[in-house]
């Protein structure tokens, strides 16, 4: 049987992490500077999520509307969604 993408073992490190991309483009590394600037200093997520363009694209483009006051949403919302996915995730970030 022929399989089509990565194999699962391609998808994970030795631990069973996703990668990190560790070679950030200009572009990325841009995009990263406004990370830490706007976000936080752990780049774990950001540099996860660039494995793939189209990901991070989309995520930030989340990110901006959730925390950029155009979603509709109040601020305390955003935050206890926010807070219940990590407990639902079992994220203790």
């Amino acid at each position: 049987m022929t399989t089509i993408g990565p194999s699962e073992t391609d998808l994970v490190n030795q631990l069973g992490h996703l990668p990190k991309l560790d070679d950030l483009s200009a572009d990325q590394r841009t995009r990263l500077e406004t990370w830490y600037a706007k976000a936080y200093k752990d780049d774990n997520l950001f540099r996860t999520l660039a494995n793939d363009d189209l990901t991070l694209d989309m995520f930030l483009g989340w990110v901006g509307l959730m925390y950029g006051g155009e979603s509709g949403l109040d601020r305390q919302m955003i935050e206890l969604c926010r807070i219940r996915m990590a407990n639902v995730n079992e994220c203790f970030h």
